[in-house]
């Protein structure tokens, strides 16, 4: 719990009456600022266990040739179910920090045996099969003491791996997407945590741009992907997946929306692909009639502006000048973060008027880029940039505080 934002609130209902000052300090004595006081400790035993973990691995890697192939197995036994087994003694004790540490080294330990194990024996891989095997403990200890370290780790192999994948084999591990899925997928589903979901959020968004790039896809798949995360936003009913899955789902479109003007406006347009329409576009259709229903049945869901940067605009170029068509995205780019800033002045949503001020200021300037960049003097148009970019981000930060003056830290 964060006293300082306590006092803050509590200051007006002292104001208000609702309260005394001495019953806001009882109320904020109640919750200190736990989490603050607890990161450092934690984050030393984690620290001391990656270096000693690392430290033994080393030290058997270099000396591995000179060790018989019985002793190596052994060697590599005694050490991985060493860690497993003082870190299931140290969380018997209550020390979840340390004991989910070594765990985790008997998983890096069990990961690293396959690898030596494999060049003992000269196995060869033909796929990430190794990345496979190397995450079921790690899903076992998951599910099991649920621990939120166990996630970040399967992310980091699941990716890692499928990032190997692509670079060894020019493949995709569908065996790798389907652990990522009953994993992290399953556990917050289960378990729904801000963070967990926001990594299972962006975790699914980066198996999805692997997949385009691996199968050689037109990257322009991608924007439907996020067009139907930002779709399942509407109609999930748990609100931290609502969050989530919309934030991610319209920073993609945008993205793409910020590419395709760069790319339109400049002598990029011969590299410029479209996918086939006969396939891309009733998917594409099949999501906007999804994302209409839902609007008009529920009022709670997003406002009909968020839609303008998933239309497919740049299918114009075709037939249009593609300078208009790159004109339009910035267009739409500007009224896009425009909304938001109004919309989030009018909630008092804090994230929502600093992302619609960041990606105000992106617009601004990639637009001041292309208009001055061609006649302009490089120095003066730095300097008259840096300015012009001063000035509008002193004046969107004032009037978010003008907005918020009455209020503490506001969320969607």
């Amino acid at each position: 719990m964060n006293q300082k934002w306590m006092r803050h609130e509590g200051q007006k209902w002292v104001e208000e009456k609702i309260i005394t000052p001495d019953q806001l300090e009882q109320i904020v004595a109640r919750y200190p600022d736990s989490k603050e006081i607890r990161k450092p400790a934690g984050i030393l035993p984690v620290l001391a266990s990656i270096l000693i973990g690392v430290g033994i691995l080393s030290f058997i890697a270099s000396n591995w040739s000179e060790i018989s192939p019985l002793a190596r197995l052994g060697l590599l036994l005694l050490i991985m179910i060493s860690f497993y087994t003082v870190g299931d003694m140290y969380l018997k004790k209550g020390n979840e920090t340390l004991g989910t540490s070594l765990n985790l080294l008997g998983i890096v330990s069990f990961g690293a045996s396959i690898i030596l194990l494999g060049q003992t024996f000269h196995l060869t891989a033909t796929d990430a099969r190794l990345f496979v095997f190397w995450s079921l403990p790690a899903l076992f200890y998951l599910f099991r003491d649920r621990h939120k370290l166990y996630i970040f780790f399967l992310a980091v192999l699941t990716i890692g791996g499928q990032l190997y994948s692509m670079g060894e084999f020019d493949s995709f591990s569908y065996f790798l997407f389907a652990i990522f899925l009953i994993s992290i997928g399953g556990f917050v589903y289960l378990y729904p945590r801000t963070l967990e979901i926001w990594l299972f959020t962006i975790g699914l968004s980066i198996q999805a741009f692997l997949f385009v790039i691996i199968e050689d896809l037109n990257l322009l798949w991608f924007f439907l992907f996020g067009f139907a995360l930002y779709t399942a936003s509407m109609w999930i009913n748990r609100t931290l997946f609502k969050r989530s899955f919309k934030r991610v789902g319209s920073l993609i479109g945008f993205a793409y929306a910020y590419g395709l003007y760069f790319t339109l406006t400049n002598e990029f347009l011969a590299d410029l692909e479209f996918p086939n329409a006969a396939l891309f576009l009733p998917p594409l259709i099949l999501i906007f009639v999804l994302a209409a229903l839902k609007k008009r049945n529920g009022s709670t869901n997003p406002p009909s502006w968020e839609l303008l940067i998933f239309i497919p605009y740049f299918y114009l170029a075709k037939v249009a000048d593609p300078l208009l068509t790159g004109l339009l995205y910035l267009v739409v780019m500007f009224a896009y973060s425009g909304f938001m800033l109004a919309d989030g002045y009018k909630k008092e949503s804090r994230s929502q008027i600093n992302l619609g001020i960041v990606l105000f200021l992106l617009v601004c300037l990639m637009g001041y880029f292309n208009l001055a960049w061609a006649f302009m003097p490089k120095s003066v148009f730095f300097l008259i940039g840096g300015i012009l970019l001063f000035i509008l981000n002193a004046f969107l930060q004032r009037k978010k505080k003008q907005i918020l003056k009455n209020g503490g830290p506001h969320d969607e």
